[in-house]
């Protein structure tokens, strides 16, 4: 917690001083008009079924989606862009034998932050000296079973395999700035600091969140830490556009972050994408799509490729996990 308390604490001085940089640089004409924006976004879906005929199916139930808010504030001479999302989408399934679980499924579940702020330099509007932080993690514990609960299947044992703060991931990277124009961006920071934190020493002992677990030969774990820290260099490039008289947005975001202390030639890889059709005033069809690779971390991988994930014959090892969905989104502007 000492080394999260000391990055939060250098988050704080260094926005802080862009911003004294910047009331005294252009204090008078300044706009600090800020603007709010939250969307949320329904997967929503149900179907009940009593004394279902032989071959109707079963009950299902599906509840979720995308929630976002944004805080913005564009001045004469500075950029500050605020955005706290969360995806999480459950799913209950009617039962069909005394053995299956009665608790829900979790399909997706991602809480992130992310704040840029940026102060032009020179007389030109595309260079900014600026800083950009990322926060992720969870809102509800999950088993290894995916469910909510722990629960027995076909008389295995469940055990519980993330949960909130576990894992933490936080990385601050400040730097340079250029904008070309006003839909493109490309940051680079040379001292750029990743952080994961595990809070629960369970999963911690796990090595699958990317805290540092030292083992012996044999495989036996001999040392941990609830952390890990990296210290490299990160790019981060940005697009957002609209096309067919604004009916159509696309916003797009890459971010590369290389370890100069850990095998800095696999890079960590974050390609969010998203595209919203609107519909009506307000209402809109979003197409998410996102990519993500941490050599750090470990996902589940389909060895025995029969399409279940997490069955005898799987095995956990770093590799690119891809997401992708679509829903009804409600978008409003205060």
């Amino acid at each position: 917690m000492r080394i999260l308390s000391i990055l939060f604490a250098l988050v704080f001085v260094f926005t802080s001083w862009l911003q004294a940089q910047d009331a005294s640089m252009d204090a008078a004409k300044q706009d600090t008009t800020w603007r709010f924006q939250a969307g949320l976004g329904f997967d929503l879906s149900g179907l009940g079924i009593i004394n279902p005929r032989v071959g109707a199916g079963t009950n299902r139930l599906a509840i979720g989606g995308l929630g976002t808010f944004s805080a913005n504030r564009t001045g004469r001479r500075s950029f500050w862009k605020n955005q706290l999302a969360l995806q999480l989408v459950l799913q209950k399934q009617g039962r069909t034998s005394p053995t299956q679980p009665k608790d829900f499924l979790k399909n997706l579940d991602i809480l992130r932050l992310t704040s840029t702020y940026g102060h032009n330099v020179g007389s030109g509007d595309k260079w900014f000296v600026s800083a950009d932080l990322l926060t992720q993690s969870q809102l509800l514990p999950m088993y290894q079973s995916n469910y909510l609960r722990p629960t027995e299947i076909d008389g295995k044992p469940d055990r519980l395999v993330s949960n909130f703060l576990s894992p933490l991931i936080v990385q601050f990277s400040p730097g340079i700035t250029f904008k070309p124009n006003q839909h493109l961006s490309f940051q680079y920071s040379p001292v750029a600091v990743r952080f994961i934190y595990v809070a629960d020493d369970s999963l911690a002992l796990l090595d699958i969140h990317g805290n540092k677990v030292t083992k012996d030969v044999q495989g036996n774990i001999i040392e941990y830490n609830n952390y890990f820290l990296g210290l490299g260099s990160e790019l981060v490039g940005r697009y957002n556009n609209k096309y067919y008289d604004d009916r159509i947005s696309v916003n797009s975001t890459l971010r590369l972050f290389s370890d100069y202390l850990n095998k800095p030639q696999n890079m960590v890889v974050l390609f969010t994408n998203n595209i919203s059709i609107q519909l009506f005033k307000n209402l809109s069809l979003d197409l998410l799509g996102e990519a993500f690779y941490d050599p750090n971390l470990k996902m589940i991988i389909d060895a025995n490729k029969n399409g279940i994930y997490g069955d005898d014959g799987d095995r956990l090892a770093p590799a690119t996990q891809l997401t992708g969905a679509f829903m009804l989104k409600y978008n409003v502007i205060f």
